[in-house]
């Protein structure tokens, strides 16, 4: 992995660049790439809270699934708008600048969650995750442009990084989430909680401003080129592929403590404890296959990942509680390997780099992860949560088939 974002260009190059050319923080070296990425240990916090936000605001006694399912659209909602507005403002702000804004809007956004557990209204709870959509959507685009050298060096070491420091933040938002749950029983315990883990992305916010994120320079591409790149039949399977493994990664995240609740009889705590299982699964698993990059074949990689994916969901879908932790296990570590090396191969393909294509691809893929829990949950008033374990084998096997299609597209092509 690259250690730094170097520049390619000179101060007065750059037009979102408004700082004085004597400010001292020009004599500041670049950040490294794993400051920036730090970025995405937020956005992992805010985007995975909503799975033990469900039965801490009740979801698991009073199930209108529906109701529950809209939370996941309306941070899907913030999700584009954030992304919208950082393209906006990054033409008039420096990447540090607009990476501090996305920081502090997702404190905000925490303040807000702090206050929404019932009796609050439908509306407040919606509008907090919301803003905590927009901050994820702002801190991503910062972060996917302030280390678009690195990731131009070696794009799966970044990649794996970035999503290392997301799955800890996955992690530390269920951790989080958990110990709210055993404070449920207190008046405040839970909003005292909340309001402390605001201070994390508060603190991020000040020690962002003191980095100095460069701009690389973007290579101009031809209108030709472009509709080459992107009508390609394995591009187009290769986005589809990302969007069904995020949709099968946050359906996982976004149900499985209610579901737990509901089929087996755990404790919301216990429950979200799991969660925390699968988070670190899909972690570690993602560190495992960086050790692995360099000795499997990639192919061969995805296609083995797929498997255990379906291989844990069975498990779930018909296991006893000792077979739900094999399976979470197997199910993240099946999944944490996918998106790092499609990602990869999608980089391979295209015959120039532009980080606001990559982060377009990245939303793409995101959003499947917020419209499959949304669509889940609607599916699950007609026919309940027996649903979410059959939704994630149906992706499973999407995602496996995708595997065999983009192989069979290199053998082919001859790439």
């Amino acid at each position: 992995m690259a250690d730094e974002v170097t520049s390619v260009e000179s101060p007065g190059d750059n037009p979102g660049d408004n700082r004085d050319p004597k400010e001292p923080s020009r004599e500041r070296p670049p950040a490294k790439a794993w400051q920036i990425l730090f970025g995405l240990l937020i956005s992992g916090y805010l985007l995975a809270l909503p799975g033990g936000l469900l039965p801490l605001w009740g979801y698991h006694l009073h199930p209108d699934y529906g109701v529950a399912g809209n939370y996941f659209l309306a941070v899907g909602a913030g999700i584009a708008g954030g992304g919208a507005l950082a393209q906006r403002w990054a033409k008039r702000m420096t990447l540090e600048r607009l990476l501090a804004a996305g920081s502090g809007l997702a404190a905000l956004a925490l303040g807000m969650i702090a206050f929404a557990a019932p009796p609050a209204e439908t509306w407040y709870q919606a509008l907090a995750l919301v803003v905590a959509g927009l901050a994820a959507g702002i801190v991503n685009t910062a972060v996917l442009e302030g280390v678009s050298a690195s990731y131009e060096s070696n794009p799966a070491s970044i990649t794996l990084a970035g999503g290392i420091f997301f799955g800890a933040g996955s992690v530390l938002a269920a951790l989080t989430m958990t110990q709210a749950l055993e404070m449920a029983l207190g008046e405040s315990g839970p909003t005292r909680l909340m309001l402390i883990t605001a201070l994390l992305p508060a603190a991020a916010a000040l020690s962002f401003l003191r980095l100095r994120m460069a701009r690389t320079e973007v290579t101009e591409v031809t209108v030709d080129q472009s509709v080459r790149d992107l009508s390609s039949a394995l591009a187009i399977m290769f986005a589809l592929l990302l969007f069904f493994q995020f949709a099968n990664e946050w359906l996982f995240a976004a149900w499985l403590p209610v579901f737990l609740i509901d089929r087996m009889g755990m404790s919301p705590s216990s429950a979200v404890s799991l969660l925390a299982v699968y988070w670190t699964a899909l972690t570690v698993g993602r560190i495992v296959a960086a050790r692995l990059l360099p000795l499997v074949r990639h192919g061969r990689m995805l296609g083995l990942s797929a498997f255990f994916a379906l291989f844990g969901c069975s498990l779930i879908a018909f296991g006893s509680s000792v077979g739900v932790v094999v399976g979470l296990l197997l199910t993240g570590g099946g999944f944490s390997a996918i998106y790092p090396l499609a990602a990869e191969r999608i980089a391979s393909r295209f015959s120039y780099y532009h980080p606001g294509y990559f982060n377009g691809i990245f939303t793409f893929a995101l959003m499947g992860g917020i419209l499959s829990p949304f669509a889940l949950g609607h599916v699950a008033m007609a026919s309940g949560l027996s649903a979410v374990p059959v939704a994630a084998m149906i992706g499973s096997c999407a995602v496996f088939a995708l595997v065999l299609l983009i192989w069979l597209g290199h053998k082919v092509s001859g790439h």
